[in-house]
């Protein structure tokens, strides 16, 4: 489906769907008149459907839930197309990943049915919702039949309704990093429910929880295959450019010229450099106006050479350095030694920058920007990102060399 679909079905009908399963909660806790949750959770289960990058962000907070419940095997609900992320990391068993298809909209009832069956069999009694005021998620926490259910809420803020029935209501606070927002959900768990405003305590930002290897096979793949279009020798270094911010939010893209200019630039600057373009299929056309661009054989077309996820990481393991558009690659780099450079404008780095030392934000920091987020379900009426657009190339170059040459200096 497209997102425009996905939203309007989360709105029409998850609005009216919310208000009324909060009237059957109330009623049934009525009745049963007993605290709604268990003290101490068995069966743990995550959901984050829709951002690659936020599962790289939420590693910390599983990791909390692991070391904090020793005994919990927990589990996770995403969506089918971005499950490679999850798989990436390493946490959960196959088995422990619920995939939830949205290729149209009976695949996506068909799996909701299976989602309630799977969860009542493992006996989820506590859910963690990772996502930001999405009404399917919110669904989905009561289909799993838990007693426990954890996410955040707007309180006394207009709109972003998606019910009453949490019982741990969280609050989300947009000046703090993601991965803060999800610990914060953890730590709600150990919190009074009565307690409002939860939780009130401090947290501090927390790395991705885990680091990933160099996997012999991939690696030798995506060298191979780098030096069927280069031959790369040992004195070269590899500047990694994602220049496609996917076709969901188009508006998060720099501008194609700058990135020509920018590979020119730095191809110029030092003849050890060679310019890798990554990305999937839909970012073909804008790498081969790149590379016509820059007319070197330095500057490489390796769009649709990674096959997987770990090609990717591999890919980083092989490079100095990445730059790149705010998106999913970004938070995969913040898991390898690469340092980055990341362009934001219509999201900010204040709550979705890469975590790590390794990772620079380049931010304009206009009065507009951030035009993305939880407040309107990351729609934006701008056509034109000029949030983007004022970070310029010499900026970014400069941003570059400093990179490049403090790891050569550690080196």
């Amino acid at each position: 489906m497209k997102l425009s679909t996905m939203r309007r079905i989360d709105y029409w009908v998850g609005i009216p769907a919310c208000w009324v399963v909060t009237g059957i909660v109330r009623v049934g806790e009525w009745l049963r008149r007993r605290p709604s949750g268990p003290d101490t959770p068995r069966h743990v289960l995550f959901i984050e459907l829709s951002e690659m990058g936020s599962t790289i962000l939420a590693s910390a907070a599983i990791q909390r839930v692991r070391e904090r419940y020793p005994a919990v095997a927990p589990c996770f609900t995403i969506l089918e197309k971005n499950a490679p992320s999850l798989r990436l990391l390493g946490m959960f068993a196959e088995d422990d990943i619920f995939t939830i298809r949205d290729t149209s909209l009976l695949t996506f009832a068909i799996d909701f049915v299976r989602f309630m069956r799977r969860a009542r069999t493992r006996r989820i009694d506590t859910v963690i919702d990772l996502e930001l005021f999405s009404r399917v998620s919110s669904l989905l926490c009561l289909l799993s039949g838990a007693r426990t259910r954890v996410g955040f809420h707007n309180y006394q803020g207009e709109g972003l309704y998606r019910g009453e029935h949490l019982t741990h209501r969280v609050h989300y606070n947009p000046y703090h990093q993601m991965s803060q927002n999800f610990l914060a959900l953890i730590a709600a768990l150990d919190a009074d429910p009565r307690e409002i405003p939860a939780p009130k305590q401090v947290i501090p930002v927390e790395p991705p929880a885990v680091r990933l290897g160099v996997n012999p096979d991939s690696f030798e793949y995506v060298r191979r295959e780098l030096a069927q279009r280069y031959p790369i020798g040992p004195s070269h270094r590899l500047v990694v450019i994602n220049h496609d911010a996917g076709s969901l939010l188009p508006i998060r893209s720099w501008p194609v010229e700058r990135f020509a200019e920018l590979a020119r630039r730095l191809i110029a600057h030092d003849p050890s450099l060679v310019v890798v373009l990554m990305g999937i299929a839909e970012a073909q056309r804008p790498a081969q106006r790149i590379t016509a661009a820059v007319g070197d054989p330095r500057c490489i077309d390796f769009v649709g050479r990674t096959r997987t996820l770990d090609d990717v990481i591999q890919l980083f393991h092989q490079s100095h350095l990445l730059i790149t558009n705010d998106s999913g690659p970004a938070h995969f780099a913040s898991l390898t030694p690469i340092k980055s450079i990341t362009l934001f404008g219509p999201e900010t780095p204040v709550l979705y920058g890469p975590l790590g030392a390794n990772a620079v934000h380049l931010f304009a920091n206009l009065a507009c920007s951030p035009c993305l987020s939880a407040l309107n379900h990351r729609q934006s009426p701008c056509t034109d990102n000029k949030c983007l657009q004022v970070i310029g190339v010499d900026e970014v170059f400069a941003a570059a060399c400093r990179l490049l040459e403090a790891r050569e200096t550690a080196a």
